[in-house]
């Protein structure tokens, strides 16, 4: 095997918006090369149909 790469995966929700109560996110894979800061875009809404900041926030865990 070549390695173990780590790749995370986070969301990216509206600023002012909670990771518990959300209108839309985007799924983004961090990779090692770029952990060293939290994303932060002007993403499109389609829910509210504005653009908006979107902030970094870690993806729930997946439950067995």
């Amino acid at each position: 095997m070549a390695g173990s790469k780590r790749k995370n995966i986070v969301w990216l929700i509206p600023e002012n918006e909670t990771r518990e109560s959300h209108t839309y996110h985007y799924s983004v894979v961090k990779t090692k090369n770029t952990t060293a800061e939290k994303f932060r875009f002007k993403k499109y809404n389609p829910v509210k149909r504005v653009h908006e900041w979107f902030k970094e926030v870690k993806a729930p865990s997946h439950s067995k």
